[in-house]
């Protein structure tokens, strides 16, 4: 199982319509996959974060990061690093739940770095958390031209995912 996590928890996002191109270009590949779409959040999330006895959240960890076996971070930036949320669901996460799994970073930003600041500081995440992280890690600069209203819609983005899953599959 693939889980493809969209990295913010803000609707309508472009991070969710790239998330959702991959959930397409993965499914191709005869892959089961799943978004995790991070509004999908309980709503007391930060107060039952750490709470074992919480099940909402639990079942939530449990269906998007447990059952994978590779993730796929979609992360906008934001404020030059990564969103909070993000952080936040990493930190809620038991690090046995994802050490030595296999992960891909996929940037997107407004502006012209793609995303590579966040991309370095969630990397930087995973390592300690001892999981492996795919080289390949693209960005995608001013990502409103690159999308409509519900997927990735440019060409050249398209061949640069389905070169990047072609590869991230057998790594």
């Amino acid at each position: 199982m693939i889980t493809i996590v969209s990295g913010t928890n803000r609707l309508k996002s472009n991070s969710l319509k790239v998330s959702r191109t991959c959930e397409k270009l993965l499914k191709g590949y005869g892959e089961a996959v799943q978004v995790c779409c991070l509004t999908e959040l309980p709503e007391n999330f930060f107060s039952v974060m750490y709470d074992e006895d919480s099940t909402g959240y639990a079942g939530f960890i449990d269906k998007y990061m447990a059952q994978a076996d590779r993730i796929v971070f979609v992360i906008p930036e934001y404020q030059g690093s990564y969103p909070g949320v993000l952080k936040s669901f990493m930190d809620a996460i038991d690090p046995k739940l994802v050490r030595d799994k296999k992960a891909c970073l996929i940037g997107i930003a407004a502006g012209r770095g793609g995303g590579i600041r966040p991309q370095s500081h969630f990397t930087d995440v995973l390592h300690h958390l001892e999981v492996e992280v795919f080289s390949r890690q693209p960005k995608f600069s001013g990502i409103h031209n690159l999308v409509d209203d519900e997927f990735m819609v440019d060409q050249t983005s398209l061949d640069l995912l389905e070169d990047l899953f072609t590869k991230f599959l057998k790594f």
